[in-house]
């Protein structure tokens, strides 16, 4: 399979020192961040991989339906949205994200309605909920 071809719209870079236990170094662009996985009561050195996801998954949220209001209504307010993992106690139940979005201004419930729709739509919600194929290679050591 050749993906010469095809665009890379995104790209990411971790690190993870042998000294840094796991302390992972992110670049992407111009930015740096840390990620971490403490252990026990420990505070770590930033948020988890999985926290990054649902941080993800917020920030796009809100974008997108920030747009859509601008353009649409522009009487949104505030928008906040919360996600949540929520992990089965038992056997047979699914795991999944609780995403809950406010907003400071009042909302028609027929736009409310257009609003989810289109919060079902943002980028990282499609790419979470088609689960695009993540495909693996090891290459040879580069900085």
């Amino acid at each position: 399979m050749n993906t010469d071809l095809d665009h890379v719209s995104a790209d990411t870079t971790a690190i993870l020192r042998d000294t840094g236990r796991l302390k992972t170094e992110l670049r992407t662009r111009d930015f740096s961040f840390i990620a971490d996985d403490p252990h026990g009561d420990e505070a770590g050195a930033g948020p988890t991989p999985t926290e990054y996801l649902l941080m993800a998954l917020a920030s796009c949220t809100a974008q997108t339906l920030r747009q859509y209001a601008d353009r649409k209504y522009d009487y949104a307010g505030d928008i906040t949205v919360r996600v949540a993992l929520h992990e089965p106690r038992y056997d047979g139940a699914e795991r999944y994200l609780q995403r809950t979005i406010s907003l400071t201004e009042e909302i028609p419930a027929e736009d409310l309605e257009t609003m989810k729709e289109i919060a079902e739509r943002s980028p990282v919600t499609l790419l979470l909920a088609y689960a695009w194929s993540v495909r693996t290679e090891f290459s040879e050591t580069v900085d």
